[in-house]
């Protein structure tokens, strides 16, 4: 109970904490604050207010930006595929793939510290078998451990939440955890944020992911997936040879 009692404090405090940055930040006189948006259209007016407003709020919109951005990363919120777009809106490409790469990383990281200090009686009962299952390929794989996890999050289909919360619980580093998030997430968010540079053309995520897209990621997390494999049964092959000759030179 003081586990889950900890959890709900610290959500509590970052959202008190979000709120403040985004209800008491300077707003020009006769201007009405923006809302979150919850569809491409409300992305498009925020981006649009938000855009004006960071030219003479350069610093505030960067701090609003980075404060929402964390919260949804450290909490497993989803809504990644919508604030890239707005990075890539309001920062540029280069500027927005180099903020969120970073942003994910140190939310992916807060999220993994999170679940280590308080979320194991909520793993233990409602992702026990998601854990033993993800066990089993961490552990089949400890011996290239960050290219196994690179290849996860370079796949389009994995579920980043899950592993953000369940890593702590698999004997990952947070080294590992947090490089292997801001590699490994580079190509999802460099299409994300480079469409949010041409958000008026965007009409659904489709715009973004079309088929060749996702084969291209898919093809690439393969492609290292594969390496890795090679990789182990070469090494498995020369500690094999490695051990042979030794048994030699000791029966000579």
């Amino acid at each position: 109970m003081l586990r889950i009692f900890g959890l709900l404090l610290v959500f509590l405090v970052s959202t008190l904490l979000l709120f403040a940055v985004w209800s008491y930040g300077p707003l020009p006189e006769g201007a009405q604050r923006p809302r979150f948006p919850r569809d491409l259209d409300g992305l498009r007016d925020l981006s649009s207010s938000l855009g004006r407003y960071e030219e003479s709020h350069a610093l505030y919109t960067f701090l609003l930006f980075s404060t929402a951005y964390l919260y949804k990363q450290t909490f497993a919120i989803p809504g990644s595929f919508f604030m890239n777009l707005l990075a890539g809106a309001l920062f540029g490409t280069l500027r927005g793939v180099a903020l969120v790469c970073t942003l994910n990383s140190i939310g992916a990281s807060f999220c993994f510290c999170l679940s280590a200090l308080f979320a194991s009686p909520i793993v233990e009962r409602f992702l026990k078998t998601r854990i033993e299952n993800l066990r089993c390929l961490v552990n089949a794989e400890r011996d290239r451990l960050w290219v196994f996890l690179l290849s996860a999050r370079v796949f389009p289909f994995t579920p980043h939440w899950l592993l953000n919360i369940s890593s702590p619980f698999l004997d990952v580093p947070l080294r590992y955890h947090a490089s292997s998030v801001f590699v490994g997430l580079f190509p999802y968010n460099l299409l994300c944020v480079r469409a949010g540079t041409v958000l008026a053309e965007v009409n659904s995520m489709s715009d973004v992911f079309d088929v060749w897209t996702l084969s291209e990621l898919f093809t690439v997390s393969l492609i290292l997936l594969l390496a890795t494999k090679m990789s182990k049964k070469n090494n498995l092959e020369k500690k094999v040879t490695d051990h042979n000759v030794l048994h030699g030179v000791k029966m000579s």
